[in-house]
Protein backbone atom coordinates (compact mmCIF):
# COMPACT_ATOMS: atom_id res chain seq x y z
CA UNK A 1 0.00 0.00 0.00
CA UNK A 2 1.32 3.46 -0.90
CA UNK A 3 2.25 5.37 2.24
CA UNK A 4 1.18 8.91 3.13
CA UNK A 5 4.58 10.60 2.54
CA UNK A 6 4.68 9.17 -1.00
CA UNK A 7 1.15 10.38 -1.73
CA UNK A 8 1.96 13.85 -0.42
CA UNK A 9 5.10 13.95 -2.55
CA UNK A 10 3.07 13.04 -5.62
CA UNK A 11 0.62 15.83 -4.84
CA UNK A 12 3.50 18.28 -4.43
CA UNK A 13 4.98 17.15 -7.76
CA UNK A 14 1.65 17.79 -9.44
CA UNK A 15 1.56 21.34 -8.10
CA UNK A 16 5.17 21.89 -9.15
CA UNK A 17 4.37 20.69 -12.67
CA UNK A 18 1.48 23.13 -12.92
CA UNK A 19 3.71 25.95 -11.63
CA UNK A 20 6.28 25.08 -14.28
CA UNK A 21 3.60 25.19 -16.97
CA UNK A 22 2.43 28.58 -15.73
CA UNK A 23 5.97 29.95 -15.95
CA UNK A 24 6.92 28.35 -19.26
CA UNK A 25 3.77 28.82 -21.33
CA UNK A 26 1.98 32.00 -22.32
CA UNK A 27 -1.18 30.33 -23.72
CA UNK A 28 -1.99 33.69 -25.26
CA UNK A 29 -3.04 33.81 -28.88
CA UNK A 30 -5.11 36.99 -28.77
CA UNK A 31 -2.36 39.59 -28.72
CA UNK A 32 -2.06 39.73 -24.94
CA UNK A 33 1.66 40.09 -24.15
CA UNK A 34 3.40 37.19 -22.46
CA UNK A 35 4.61 38.46 -19.09
CA UNK A 36 6.77 37.09 -16.29
CA UNK A 37 4.49 35.64 -13.57
CA UNK A 38 5.19 38.41 -11.05
CA UNK A 39 4.37 41.19 -13.49
CA UNK A 40 1.14 39.49 -14.53
CA UNK A 41 0.21 38.91 -10.87
CA UNK A 42 0.76 42.60 -10.06
CA UNK A 43 -1.55 43.70 -12.88
CA UNK A 44 -4.27 41.26 -11.84
CA UNK A 45 -3.95 42.30 -8.20
CA UNK A 46 -4.30 46.00 -8.92
CA UNK A 47 -7.28 45.62 -11.24
CA UNK A 48 -10.33 47.21 -9.65
CA UNK A 49 -8.36 48.88 -6.85
CA UNK A 50 -8.77 52.54 -7.69
CA UNK A 51 -6.59 53.70 -4.82
CA UNK A 52 -3.92 51.12 -5.59
CA UNK A 53 -1.62 49.42 -3.09
CA UNK A 54 1.71 50.20 -1.51
CA UNK A 55 4.63 48.24 -2.92
CA UNK A 56 5.08 46.62 0.48
CA UNK A 57 1.50 45.33 0.42
CA UNK A 58 1.97 43.90 -3.07
CA UNK A 59 5.19 42.14 -2.08
CA UNK A 60 3.54 40.64 1.01
CA UNK A 61 0.58 39.31 -0.93
CA UNK A 62 2.80 37.77 -3.59
CA UNK A 63 5.32 36.42 -1.11
CA UNK A 64 8.27 37.98 -2.97
CA UNK A 65 11.14 40.13 -1.78
CA UNK A 66 10.99 43.91 -2.03
CA UNK A 67 13.99 43.84 -4.39
CA UNK A 68 12.36 41.33 -6.72
CA UNK A 69 9.12 43.30 -6.79
CA UNK A 70 11.02 46.53 -7.45
CA UNK A 71 12.40 45.10 -10.69
CA UNK A 72 8.91 44.03 -11.78
CA UNK A 73 7.42 47.44 -10.96
CA UNK A 74 10.16 49.20 -12.93
CA UNK A 75 9.41 47.00 -15.94
CA UNK A 76 5.67 47.70 -15.71
CA UNK A 77 6.33 51.41 -15.28
CA UNK A 78 8.50 51.42 -18.41
CA UNK A 79 5.55 49.91 -20.31
CA UNK A 80 3.31 52.70 -18.92
CA UNK A 81 1.01 50.13 -17.31
CA UNK A 82 1.39 51.38 -13.75
CA UNK A 83 2.10 54.69 -12.06
CA UNK A 84 3.17 55.63 -8.57
CA UNK A 85 1.17 58.21 -6.65
CA UNK A 86 2.64 59.81 -3.50
CA UNK A 87 1.01 58.72 -0.26
CA UNK A 88 -0.39 61.88 1.37
CA UNK A 89 0.07 60.28 4.81
CA UNK A 90 3.66 59.15 4.30
CA UNK A 91 6.08 61.13 2.14
CA UNK A 92 8.43 58.14 1.95
CA UNK A 93 5.78 55.87 0.44
CA UNK A 94 3.64 55.80 -2.68
CA UNK A 95 0.66 53.91 -4.03
CA UNK A 96 0.99 51.78 -7.15
CA UNK A 97 -1.99 52.11 -9.50
CA UNK A 98 -2.89 50.86 -12.95
CA UNK A 99 -2.93 53.25 -15.86
CA UNK A 100 -5.78 52.91 -18.39
CA UNK A 101 -3.44 50.89 -20.63
CA UNK A 102 -2.46 48.67 -17.68
CA UNK A 103 -6.11 48.13 -16.81
CA UNK A 104 -6.80 46.91 -20.35
CA UNK A 105 -3.96 44.41 -20.11
CA UNK A 106 -5.14 43.27 -16.66
CA UNK A 107 -8.64 42.71 -18.06
CA UNK A 108 -7.20 40.48 -20.77
CA UNK A 109 -5.15 38.55 -18.23
CA UNK A 110 -8.26 37.89 -16.15
CA UNK A 111 -10.15 36.23 -18.97
CA UNK A 112 -11.18 32.69 -17.95
CA UNK A 113 -9.44 31.19 -20.99
CA UNK A 114 -6.06 32.73 -20.12
CA UNK A 115 -3.16 31.02 -18.34
CA UNK A 116 -4.22 28.19 -16.03
CA UNK A 117 -7.81 29.28 -16.62
CA UNK A 118 -7.76 27.36 -19.88
CA UNK A 119 -7.17 24.18 -17.87
CA UNK A 120 -9.77 24.92 -15.19
CA UNK A 121 -12.49 25.43 -17.82
CA UNK A 122 -12.61 21.67 -18.34
CA UNK A 123 -13.63 20.99 -14.70
CA UNK A 124 -17.23 20.29 -13.75
CA UNK A 125 -18.88 21.91 -10.73
CA UNK A 126 -17.88 19.18 -8.28
CA UNK A 127 -14.25 19.11 -9.37
CA UNK A 128 -14.10 22.91 -9.38
CA UNK A 129 -15.42 22.98 -5.82
CA UNK A 130 -12.85 20.37 -4.77
CA UNK A 131 -10.05 22.41 -6.35
CA UNK A 132 -11.17 25.63 -4.67
CA UNK A 133 -11.46 23.86 -1.32
CA UNK A 134 -7.95 22.45 -1.54
CA UNK A 135 -6.55 25.75 -2.80
CA UNK A 136 -8.06 27.58 0.18
CA UNK A 137 -6.29 25.16 2.51
CA UNK A 138 -2.98 25.45 0.65
CA UNK A 139 -3.06 29.25 0.73
CA UNK A 140 -3.92 29.13 4.44
CA UNK A 141 -0.93 26.87 5.02
CA UNK A 142 1.32 29.20 3.01
CA UNK A 143 0.24 32.10 5.17
CA UNK A 144 0.80 30.09 8.36
CA UNK A 145 4.35 29.35 7.18
CA UNK A 146 4.98 33.02 6.48
CA UNK A 147 5.28 32.57 2.71
CA UNK A 148 2.68 35.25 1.94
CA UNK A 149 0.30 37.60 3.71
CA UNK A 150 -2.73 39.67 2.86
CA UNK A 151 -4.31 37.21 0.43
CA UNK A 152 -8.05 37.81 0.29
CA UNK A 153 -9.46 34.29 0.59
CA UNK A 154 -12.68 33.09 2.18
CA UNK A 155 -10.80 30.99 4.70
CA UNK A 156 -8.88 34.02 5.92
CA UNK A 157 -11.97 36.22 6.21
CA UNK A 158 -13.75 37.27 9.38
CA UNK A 159 -17.11 36.82 7.62
CA UNK A 160 -16.52 33.18 6.63
CA UNK A 161 -18.65 30.58 8.46
CA UNK A 162 -17.72 27.07 7.25
CA UNK A 163 -20.41 24.42 7.65
CA UNK A 164 -22.77 26.89 9.33
CA UNK A 165 -25.62 26.37 6.87
CA UNK A 166 -28.22 23.61 6.59
CA UNK A 167 -29.01 24.45 2.97
CA UNK A 168 -28.37 21.37 0.78
CA UNK A 169 -25.31 21.84 -1.42
CA UNK A 170 -24.47 25.17 0.24
CA UNK A 171 -22.79 24.31 3.55
CA UNK A 172 -20.98 27.60 4.19
CA UNK A 173 -22.23 31.08 5.05
CA UNK A 174 -20.89 34.50 4.13
CA UNK A 175 -21.85 36.67 7.08
CA UNK A 176 -21.12 39.81 5.05
CA UNK A 177 -23.75 38.95 2.43
CA UNK A 178 -25.87 36.82 4.72
CA UNK A 179 -26.14 33.99 2.20
CA UNK A 180 -25.15 30.30 2.13
CA UNK A 181 -22.83 29.02 -0.60
CA UNK A 182 -20.98 25.91 -1.73
CA UNK A 183 -17.36 25.01 -2.35
CA UNK A 184 -17.57 25.99 -6.02
CA UNK A 185 -18.37 29.55 -4.93
CA UNK A 186 -15.35 29.93 -2.64
CA UNK A 187 -13.34 33.03 -3.50
CA UNK A 188 -9.58 33.25 -3.76
CA UNK A 189 -9.58 37.04 -4.11
CA UNK A 190 -12.62 38.80 -2.68
CA UNK A 191 -12.88 42.58 -2.68
CA UNK A 192 -15.13 42.49 0.42
CA UNK A 193 -12.75 40.30 2.40
CA UNK A 194 -11.83 41.46 5.90
CA UNK A 195 -8.88 39.63 7.49
CA UNK A 196 -9.89 37.44 10.43
CA UNK A 197 -8.00 37.59 13.69
CA UNK A 198 -5.84 34.59 14.61
CA UNK A 199 -8.47 32.91 16.77
CA UNK A 200 -11.22 33.06 14.13
CA UNK A 201 -8.88 32.17 11.25
CA UNK A 202 -7.49 29.08 12.95
CA UNK A 203 -10.95 28.08 14.16
CA UNK A 204 -12.36 28.39 10.65
CA UNK A 205 -9.48 26.36 9.25
CA UNK A 206 -10.03 23.54 11.78
CA UNK A 207 -13.74 23.46 10.99
CA UNK A 208 -13.17 23.69 7.24
CA UNK A 209 -10.83 20.66 7.35
CA UNK A 210 -13.53 18.39 8.75
CA UNK A 211 -14.13 15.44 6.40
CA UNK A 212 -17.89 15.71 6.81
CA UNK A 213 -20.09 18.77 7.37
CA UNK A 214 -20.68 19.66 11.00
CA UNK A 215 -24.08 20.62 12.30
CA UNK A 216 -24.83 24.35 12.17
CA UNK A 217 -24.27 26.04 15.48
Amino acid sequence: MINAPYRRRQAALGLEQLATLARAQSWRQDGTPSLPPTQAAVLRMLQGLGDGLRARQIAERLGVSAASLSDSLKALEAKHWILRVPDPDDRRASFVRLTPAGSRVATQLQRPDQGLGSLVEALDEADLGALLRVTQLLVHQAQEQGLATGLRTCLGCTFFRPFASETPGKPHVCAFLGVPFGDAELRMDCAEQQPADDVRRLGSADRFRQPTPLQAE
